[in-house]
């Protein structure tokens, strides 16, 4: 080796690059350290659930909570009927890609904290419940899982997606996913400051009211990108779709939370682009998911509802995403199923 010492290099450079690796451990990347989209999404949550603890409202109102992903983004106060809106308070935790797992986890902590919802609405996907798209690894285990939530998920997490919480925590820069062309825009534009909240105009627009995301899909996109985003959605997450059996736990977990806590579940499929619905039919979405969602047992508090079929506005910003025009009518639905499960008790 003394003949060749450039054979030793290699070994001096991992562990130099292995050591700078290790600032990425530090705090500030791990508990407010906001990029865009994803990590703003899932830190706004946490304070948003500070928020709801401590809103003293509540004393005077009934409580709604929302759970799921990106397509229940408009559930919101001003989508409550006009007649009975004045009698309730809404908060909006779902989240990007949020699965069942990220759900219960919210809603667990919500209720151990003490706040009792009248209703919940949790937006499911087929998209979630395949295991092999990576949404347990991010955004789930690295955005939306902290050490307790591990110890209650992690005999579900599938093997893979452990290996990949291993590399994350071997290599740390993996689990920041540095996006460096925002980096480099922020330092050029004197914009560093915008990785905290108080200072991120993306966060203080979600976290202006209660979680709902208005802005988004407010646009009603023509035919033509509609059938684009179809095939490029379709190709993404259909094609090649697995049913998992990671999430299923959690929507039983959940569902055993609204008989305990007696209150009224509502677990919604959204309604997704025609087009797109049509991979749903060729893959027997209906029977393979659906059916084994909502199982056979028929439970008081529990109502499942396929926005495919009950729902008539056909307005879409994408493939899988209705306009925010639509969710009055839904809203509509969830508060006349409420009313009638409350009126039978």
């Amino acid at each position: 080796m003394k003949s060749k010492p450039f054979l030793v290099y290699p070994c001096i450079l991992f562990l130099v690059v292995f050591l700078i690796d290790k600032i990425f451990l530090l705090p500030i990347f791990h508990e407010e350290f906001l990029q865009a989209g994803n990590s703003v999404f899932y830190h706004q949550r946490k304070v948003l659930r500070d928020r709801l603890i401590k809103d003293e409202r509540l004393k005077e109102t009934n409580l709604a909570l929302v759970f799921g992903d990106s397509r229940s983004y408009p559930y919101s106060e001003i989508g409550i009927p006009e007649n009975v809106r004045k009698d309730w308070s809404l908060y909006n935790f779902s989240g990007p890609q949020g699965i069942p797992m990220y759900s219960f986890i919210s809603l667990k902590r919500i209720l151990d904290s003490g706040i009792k919802p009248n209703l919940v609405i949790l937006s499911l996907s087929p998209e979630a419940f395949d295991d092999s798209k990576g949404f347990i690894g991010s955004p789930f285990l690295r955005m939306g899982c902290d050490s307790e939530c591990r110890d209650l998920v992690w005999n579900d997490i599938p093997l893979k997606n452990k290996w990949e919480f291993f590399l994350d925590k071997l290599f740390a820069i993996r689990s920041v996913e540095l996006n460096l062309s925002l980096f480099f825009s922020r330092l050029k534009s004197g914009k560093l400051k915008e990785y905290k909240a108080f200072y991120n105009q993306e966060f203080q627009l979600i976290n202006y009211s209660k979680g709902e995301y208005l802005m988004y899909a407010t646009t009603a996109n023509p035919v033509e990108k509609l059938r684009k985003d179809t095939a490029r959605v379709g190709a993404l997450y259909m094609r090649s779709f697995i049913l998992g059996e990671s999430q299923f736990p959690y929507l039983k977990k959940i569902t055993e939370l609204a008989e305990e806590n007696g209150f009224q579940l509502v677990v919604v499929w959204p309604k997704v682009y025609g087009e797109y619905y049509k991979y749903y039919e060729k893959y027997d979405i209906a029977n393979i998911w659906w059916r084994k969602l909502v199982g056979e047992e028929k439970l008081r508090n529990v109502t499942f509802l396929n926005m495919n079929e009950r729902n008539s506005c056909d307005l879409f910003n994408d493939a899988s995403h209705q306009s925010v025009f639509c969710f009055v009518e839904q809203m509509d639905l969830i508060w006349k199923i409420y009313s009638e499960k409350v009126a039978k008790k």
